[in-house]
């Protein structure tokens, strides 16, 4: 007779922990793309990423684009970026596709802001805010950054030509899912010893990501002072209550800008190109990747009823958490009946859920009454 697969005596088994709750991924990581012939090959080799940390490489970064993007964006704040180095090219067709890049899955190979989709496999770091800084102005490259970012589910930023505003909306409306900047940035360049202009999208870039750091990525980085720098290069008019001034006709065509204003430069614009919120689509990104990655440990599990209440549950407690941090104004999980009747045969299951955000103060309105109900009053002070 065989022998029985029991033990006899006292055993212990460890459960998996149910409890772990879900946590919101990395919001503010950069990926930079950018060109920079003098670089240190062995620090920064060509079309390989590399995780900036702080300061340390900068000295190995060349006198070229790359060198000022990385000190551009840590003058605004010290951040966790990633790096790609192409070569640079006099010819702007040959420059966009080596910045564009691409994949080769024979010699698995990548090339360019390719090398951002492979960014989490080489680094376990996902990037979310994307630039080709000086560059991405070439609609081939800024709409190859758009695509590369949507596919991470985060945002690009994309420099205008700062032309006229006709031509700066026309440039918009190619985009979808970007920040479209129309204007750049003069600035002290202390390696030149000189001031500069910038395209501006790594100043925007770590403008963007000190916001983060300091009121959430749920909050808008619009109306926030941008450090370090002497003025926009565009003069962009800024008039309290004017519809009509240049800052609110870029803002009312979802184009941010850089304007001066209270003796400061400030960023101004609330919305993606297609007009949504930016936080509102930084919050939907990162709160649905944050539900894929918590449940990714229980694919392949038995769909029993417990199981669904317990992906629902678990859901609802990380929405709740939201909710009591500021992030969200409200939201819920559920599990639709009907469909997932339906499904269940396929191996699938449903949960759906909805998020409410918070909407910005874009427009404060003050109306000013006027009454001579007051005028009595002046006598009857004087006779008391």
């Amino acid at each position: 007779m065989a022998a029985r697969d029991k033990l006899h005596g006292v055993e212990h088994l460890y459960l998996p922990d149910l409890t772990v709750p879900i946590d919101i991924p990395a919001a503010s990581v950069g990926y930079v793309v950018a060109t920079s012939d003098d670089a240190d090959a062995d620090t920064f080799p060509l079309n390989e990423n590399v995780l900036i940390t702080g300061t340390d490489l900068f000295s190995k970064a060349g006198t070229g684009v790359l060198r000022k993007a990385l000190t551009d964006c840590y003058e605004q704040q010290p951040s966790v970026l990633i790096v790609t180095r192409v070569a640079h090219d006099a010819d702007e067709n040959v420059l966009a596709a080596n910045l564009i890049g691409g994949i080769d899955n024979e010699t698995n190979s990548f090339t360019g802001m390719q090398l951002a989709l492979a960014a989490e496999a080489e680094t376990g770091i996902i990037p979310r805010l994307f630039i080709a800084p000086e560059f991405s102005y070439i609609e081939a490259v800024g709409k190859a950054l758009e695509s590369i970012a949507k596919k991470l589910r985060g945002i690009a930023i994309i420099e205008g030509q700062r032309d006229g505003i006709s031509a700066s909306i026309q440039d918009k409306n190619k985009y979808d899912e970007v920040i479209f900047v129309d204007n750049g940035v003069r600035l002290f360049d202390a390696a030149d010893a000189a001031y500069a202009e910038r395209g501006g999208s790594a100043t925007i870039l770590g403008h963007v990501i000190r916001n983060d750091y300091e009121r959430g990525y749920w909050t808008s980085p619009s109306n926030q002072l941008i450090y370090n720098i002497s003025s926009p290069v565009k003069k962009v008019d800024y008039v309290r209550g004017s519809k009509t001034c240049l800052a609110n006709v870029l803002s009312a065509n979802d184009i941010c800008t850089v304007i001066n204003k209270e003796g400061g430069s400030y960023f101004w614009g609330n919305r993606l190109a297609n007009g949504t919120v930016i936080p509102h689509q930084r919050v939907r990104y990162l709160v649905g990747d944050a539900i894929l990655e918590a449940h990714e440990r229980y694919v392949d599990e038995n769909l029993t009823s417990d199981y669904i209440k317990f992906v629902r549950d678990r859901v609802n407690k990380f929405l709740r958490r939201l909710v009591l941090r500021g992030i969200i104004s409200g939201g819920e999980c559920w599990v639709d009946v009907e469909l997932n009747k339906a499904a269940l045969p396929t191996n699938t299951a449903y949960w759906d859920y909805k998020l409410g955000f918070y909407n910005v103060a874009e427009t404060m309105v003050f109306r000013q009454h006027t009454t001579d109900e007051y005028t009595n009053d002046i006598i009857d002070r004087v006779t008391a």
